[in-house]
């Protein structure tokens, strides 16, 4: 039992890997769907499950409690007798319960909307036909593992991706982004792609096929936004470059400053 837990582990920590899709022929393993659902019900859980939850509180628990008791007392007075009529009580909590479960019914559609919305916002795909570029527009649920997103002028990060390649590519090859919707920071973080890539970019800038045929190893995904560990491998460069939380731009941030 020891040696199967001690497998599980290591199958746990293995690291991800994503070729970088320069074509639409390249597929991926690993990588997770990009739609965002924050919605907690379905149409048929929201009732059942609304309910549970209300539940859990201990004022409802009570009144249940109560009610229960006064219905016994009404309908079996063999049992014991009660003077009190026990609808008022049933009714009114009744009432709070389904008040408050059409409130969160309508909190959760809100939800949905606004999921709608953001998993249907339009994001731009490079793809490479020979030395040709092919910039297509997908939604953003429709973006996939290795895909190259091109982002441009001030706008939401539709995904969780590494920076490559900037504007700025003679200044550092970096870009700068606000984090106020994921920690709160309204300040301007400084992102930059990593050092060994400046070297097989053109002095003209443009986007070529070899500055993105390879493969990204990583770890799987974790709710640690702070740190990143992963590796990059570009056939036009020999050795694996090291990745860190730097070269990493989060979805939701706002990608600012740069023109691309």
């Amino acid at each position: 039992n020891n040696n199967n837990n001690n497998n599980e582990d290591d199958d746990l920590e293995e690291p991800w890997i994503a070729k970088i899709r320069t074509n639409p022929t390249i597929t991926n393993e690993h990588g997770l769907s990009n739609a965002i659902t924050t919605t907690k019900y379905s149409i048929i859980t929201w009732l059942p499950k609304s309910l549970w939850e209300q539940f859990r509180r201990i004022a409802n628990v009570y009144f249940l409690g109560i009610s229960v008791l006064m219905l016994i007392g009404t309908y079996a007075p063999y049992i014991f007798a009660t003077p009190l009529d026990p609808f008022s009580t049933v009714v009114t909590l009744i009432f709070v319960l389904m008040v408050t479960s059409v409130k969160e019914g309508l909190e959760d559609l809100e939800r949905a909307r606004s999921d709608q919305d953001e998993n249907m916002s339009k994001a731009t795909i490079i793809e490479f036909e020979g030395d040709k570029i092919v910039e297509r527009v997908v939604k953003r649920h429709e973006i996939q593992a290795g895909d190259i997103v091109k982002l441009e002028g001030q706008c939401a990060v539709p995904v969780d991706m590494l920076l490559l390649m900037t504007s700025l590519y003679t200044d550092g090859n970096q870009c700068y982004v606000e984090t106020a919707n994921i920690d709160g920071e309204t300040n301007l973080k400084l992102k930059e792609a990593p050092a060994a890539v400046k070297s097989i970019i053109g002095s003209d800038g443009i986007p070529r096929e070899n500055i993105f045929r390879g493969h990204i190893e990583f770890e799987p995904p974790n709710k640690n936004i702070h740190n990143f560990i992963g590796a990059l491998h570009l056939d036009a460069i020999p050795d694996p470059i090291a990745l860190g939380a730097n070269n990493l731009l989060l979805r939701s941030s706002l990608f600012s400053n740069t023109e691309w």
